[in-house]
């Protein structure tokens, strides 16, 4: 059964989270990362903390996209 459009925009988004959280996961274990501002990495921390929480509600969501069999 093909994926309705809010499903599609669901797949995308996740998509996109996805990619940005490997970016930033990247660079906080860079030098770049350790050479800021201790009150910046824990804001930077607190960001994909929350990115993360966020990619599990749409892959919660995702799952249910599937026919529930009975």
């Amino acid at each position: 059964m093909p994926l309705q459009p809010h499903e599609e925009r669901v797949l995308a988004e996740r998509a996109e989270l996805a990619e940005k959280c490997v970016k930033l996961e990247a660079f906080i274990v860079s030098d770049d990362f350790k050479a800021i501002d201790i009150l910046d990495r824990d804001l930077i921390e607190e960001q994909h903390d929350a990115m993360t929480v966020y990619l599990a509600v749409l892959d919660r969501r995702i799952e249910r996209f599937a026919p529930q069999s009975t």
